[in-house]
């Protein structure tokens, strides 16, 4: 674990829980794509740096999930580096609280305050900002949250943060956090197509041949939406909707779990309502969601 790994002359990552990416411009300017999970992954992400000699320039945060960002403020407030973010990701990195409040869908209870959650803010400019590396290519793979990125460096690396999870990830968790359904899958169909020679994601395997991850990812939604259909055959509120899909992928029901999964299955919710596939009956002022 916190292992240097090469992948190019210009890229490695430290490979750790949430990988920390590094894109190297010459021979002593860094630009960390992301920052780790917290203060601890920080001080060794810099540790590593200064053994080789390089000095960081910048972080390029692919979303403001606190698990990628966790890092942001000891190494900004160490090294004075600039934070690059998609616009949308701006104040949820500058204003960290924002990140559990939209997951929890208001005011949190103390288990929410959590570093999965909450990490602690940074000062961040946009991508298009005259200061970030121009030869570097972004594009737009929202879904899994509102402004992720993936970055691809002049030699065909893509760094695509969590547009997939793993084969182990996904039998573990059953439902993986998603915001946006029918972005995720666009997001999918457009990663899929991309040409570059190596994929690196923050809790998956390197790859260069993305293609299996998406189809194993973009089929686990489809069963997903498949089994809430099912579900939703005989009205059902959301809270037993979601107490029959824990049993169903056998997980275990907590404050925090009940914040991440049930925020995911309200987006399915939203996707399937929003493609004339489930309704909502207004019953006794209980909302009831039934497949059409």
């Amino acid at each position: 674990m916190f292992e240097l790994i090469k992948v190019t002359d210009y890229c490695y990552y430290i490979e750790s829980p949430s990988k920390v990416g590094i894109y190297k411009r010459n021979d002593t300017d860094v630009y960390l794509i992301d920052s780790g999970s917290d203060k601890n992954s920080a001080k060794k992400t810099l540790k590593i740096c200064d053994e080789q000699g390089w000095v960081i320039k910048g972080i390029i945060n692919t979303h403001a999930h606190a698990d990628h960002i966790g890092g942001n403020a000891y190494i900004q407030e160490k090294t004075g580096c600039d934070i690059f973010c998609s616009t949308i990701d701006r104040p949820f990195i500058e204003h960290t609280i924002i990140n559990p409040l939209h997951i929890y869908g208001g005011y949190i209870p103390q288990e929410m305050e959590h570093k999965f959650f909450l990490a602690k803010p940074s000062v961040t400019k946009n991508i298009s900002s005259p200061d970030f590396p121009s030869e570097l290519k972004t594009y737009d793979i929202s879904g899994h949250s509102l402004g992720m990125i993936a970055i691809v460096t002049p030699d065909n690396v893509a760094f695509v943060g969590d547009i997939v999870s793993s084969e182990d990830i996904i039998k573990k968790y059953g439902i993986t956090y998603l915001l946006d359904i029918k972005k995720h899958l666009l997001s999918l169909d457009f990663v899929e197509n991309m040409s570059a020679d190596t994929f690196i994601m923050s809790h998956v395997e390197t790859v260069s041949d993305i293609k299996p991850l998406i189809k194993l990812n973009r089929d686990k939604l489809y069963e997903i939406c498949d089994k809430i259909l099912e579900l939703t055959k005989e009205p059902i509120t959301f809270e037993s909707l979601l107490q029959k899909l824990f049993y169903h992928y056998e997980l275990r029901m907590s404050i925090r779990q009940h914040s991440l999964v049930g925020s995911t299955v309200r987006s399915y919710l939203s996707y399937l309502k929003n493609e004339g596939k489930v309704d909502v009956i207004i019953d006794g002022n209980l909302i009831l969601w039934k497949s059409v």
